[in-house]
């Protein structure tokens, strides 16, 4: 049976947030009401200091894989499907409501959808939006995946899925997992290859983001392209 004075504590936190939000709330608040809904019967306000310490941020959390927050004391196999579980949600939330929208409508969310997406992976991924004529999201892929710091990208490959899809238009991204905000000479010149490659099939690049840690970089914006 719970103790009196956990399921106070824990009916407060539910109230604070029903009344205003996270406003006013610690991260370890934040983590320690969502634990609330997965580790039953406990006090889990050590256990969500325990994360932050250990992971750093919310973010690292969030980031991290349930194979690694399991291994933090009182997490467990469920705690720990419930955090990875909160990463999830938010990329099918920003995912759904780009389909038949002009990406150049929403490029915030658009930024965010691929943040959520890339942010946290290990390894060096490329892939692209695809839209049709009229730049509405037909879809997001992850193309490719490659060691910590390559991605084998083949234009081919790219345009072969692009005319399946039926796309006019692409935004490339890939990400930085060392976090280096800045777009390589590399990262140009593939940039370069893919637009006179698509072009020939009348497909244009509309943008290429890079994802570095938290930062989502347009090449246009920032001259690379």
């Amino acid at each position: 049976m719970m103790d009196a004075s956990i399921k106070g504590h824990r009916q407060r936190l539910r109230r604070r947030f029903a009344a205003h939000g996270f406003d006013g709330f610690h991260d370890y608040e934040v983590l320690e009401l969502l634990l609330t809904y997965a580790i039953p019967r406990v006090d889990v306000k050590p256990i969500a200091k325990r994360l932050l310490e250990i992971f750093g941020t919310l973010a690292g959390i969030f980031d991290a894989t349930a194979a690694e927050l399991a291994q933090t004391e009182g997490v467990g196999e469920k705690g720990a499907l419930f955090l990875t579980l909160i990463r999830q949600v938010e990329i099918r939330y920003l995912a759904s409501d780009l389909p038949g929208k002009k990406v150049f409508d929403r490029p915030e969310r658009v930024k965010a959808h691929l943040r959520m997406l890339v942010q946290g992976r290990g390894m060096e991924c490329f892939g692209a939006v695809f839209a049709d004529q009229q730049h509405r999201h037909i879809a997001t892929q992850i193309l490719f995946e490659g060691t910590v710091d390559r991605a084998a990208v083949y234009p081919r490959n790219l345009m072969k899925r692009a005319l399946e899809l039926d796309a006019k238009g692409l935004i490339l991204f890939h990400n930085h997992p060392g976090g280096t905000a800045r777009a390589s000479q590399e990262d140009i010149d593939l940039t370069r290859r893919m637009a006179d490659a698509c072009a020939a099939l009348e497909i244009k690049i509309l943008d290429h983001f890079l994802i570095a840690g938290t930062e989502v970089l347009s090449f246009k914006e920032n001259g690379w392209f």
